[in-house]
């Protein structure tokens, strides 16, 4: 998370979203970097519950900023969740996914059923405390030169952002079944990713 309220934006890392590389590429740029667990990966609603009232109290309502993040194709983020805990460092581990297709990782997930496919979602992560401000700005993951280009903006430094934590190449295929209850299930998601930030209906709007 990178917290920036004097310059105008506080930066939620949502998880399999190229965080991590846009925080180092900004982290000399803000007041305030938070990194590691449980503080990295921070939900809106956690920010709204425990960080915007501490930042109210120094000075920074919360007008005075916009909170940001990034949203993956659902699909496309829960793909790469699989690839990363297919990886042979966790194997012998509790959350180790390569002994299971896609498509099983996929079904473990809808069901909740096993740890490994326990990796949370992209909606619960955005969702505002209720009746509370939603987030200002959610910006595609596919484009990712739009978030950068804004946060440059900012901070007001042309800054080049090097890509890390990238998820192992692991092709994966979908049966029509099993892609169309994920499409259901991920109704959610996809209703806020179209809408983002670089998708083409947020763009119809503007």
């Amino acid at each position: 998370m990178l917290i920036a309220p004097k310059k105008g934006f506080v930066f939620l890392a949502t998880p399999k979203t190229a965080s991590t590389s846009i925080e180092r590429a900004f982290q000399p740029y803000v007041q305030a970097f938070l990194k590691g667990n449980p503080f990295k990966h921070t939900t809106y609603a956690g920010f709204q519950r425990f960080l915007q009232p501490y930042l109210a109290a120094q000075g920074f309502p919360r007008d005075s900023y916009e909170v940001i993040c990034v949203l993956r194709e659902p699909i496309d983020w829960l793909s790469s969740w699989w690839r990363y805990r297919t990886r042979d460092e966790l194997r012998g581990h509790r959350n180790y996914a390569g002994h299971v297709s896609f498509e099983q990782f996929a079904r473990a997930y809808m069901e909740g059923s096993k740890q490994f496919a326990r990796v949370g979602r992209q909606y619960n992560f955005v969702r505002p405390r209720p009746g509370e401000r939603e987030l200002d700005r959610i910006f595609r993951y596919d484009r990712l030169d739009l978030l950068v280009e804004y946060l440059c903006e900012k901070v007001g430094k042309k800054v080049e952002v090097g890509f890390s934590n990238v998820s192992p190449e692991r092709p994966f295929a979908l049966s029509e079944e099993c892609e169309r209850e994920l499409r259901e299930f991920f109704e959610p998601e996809y209703r806020i990713y179209e809408r983002a930030i670089g998708g083409r209906e947020a763009a119809t709007a503007s």
